[in-house]
């Protein structure tokens, strides 16, 4: 009996040891089951610019400085900004700024984000579900794909239009690309965050 609960203790303390983080994108609390690691506002590198990171960051409330040197910078953070008009479960508008809430499950070892679809595959935990976003097609800097959740949240009093890093819904092109069966032509792609 001492052996078998020595080998459970292991077990469960191994198991303890497991966890994933995700950013919830939109947010500033995290999903029932998950422990807030930290939040913040969305950033990333300006629409208009050709280098720099091609990721949004999830940048902490109050940053901390190493000591202040004058070697200067090359590259630059905005914050990023809705760019839709509106999204159908939200006060969120055009113009708003983007909070973001990075989140942590224990007991899990893996995270996967599903585009084009608002569920998770059989014997995954759904996180969250929203948009697939990313900057616009046109625009100089190009950013990663981001599952927005579907029901985002704004930063009070944010409505500047600054226009640093933004986020547009992306929508399935089927004519010659992808298949028009299943996939709907200009319409939002939805996405799922899930865990395991």
């Amino acid at each position: 009996m001492h052996m078998e609960y020595t080998c459970t203790a292991l077990i469960e303390s191994l198991l303890d040891a497991l966890s994933v983080t995700y950013t919830r994108w939109g947010r500033t609390t995290c999903p029932s089951g998950a422990e807030v690691v930290y939040s913040g506002i969305a950033g990333g590198a300006h629409y208009t610019q050709v280098g720099g990171g091609t990721n949004y960051q999830c940048l902490p409330e109050e940053p901390i400085y190493d000591d202040i040197n004058d070697a200067g910078v090359g590259s630059y953070m905005y914050n990023a900004e809705y760019e839709v008009t509106q999204f159908k479960a939200s006060d969120v508008e055009i113009q708003d700024d983007v909070p973001c809430v990075v989140c942590r499950v224990k007991r899990k070892s893996s995270l996967l984000v599903v585009p084009a679809r608002n569920v998770c595959p059989s014997n995954w935990r759904l996180e969250y579900a929203g948009y697939l976003m990313t900057a616009h097609h046109t625009h100089a800097h190009p950013m990663e794909f981001a599952c927005m959740d579907r029901q985002p949240e704004a930063i009070p009093r944010s409505r500047s239009n600054t226009n640093g890093a933004l986020f547009y819904f992306v929508g399935g092109r089927c004519s010659g690309h992808l298949p028009c069966a299943p996939y709907k032509h200009d319409v939002q792609l939805t996405c799922a965050v899930c865990t395991v």
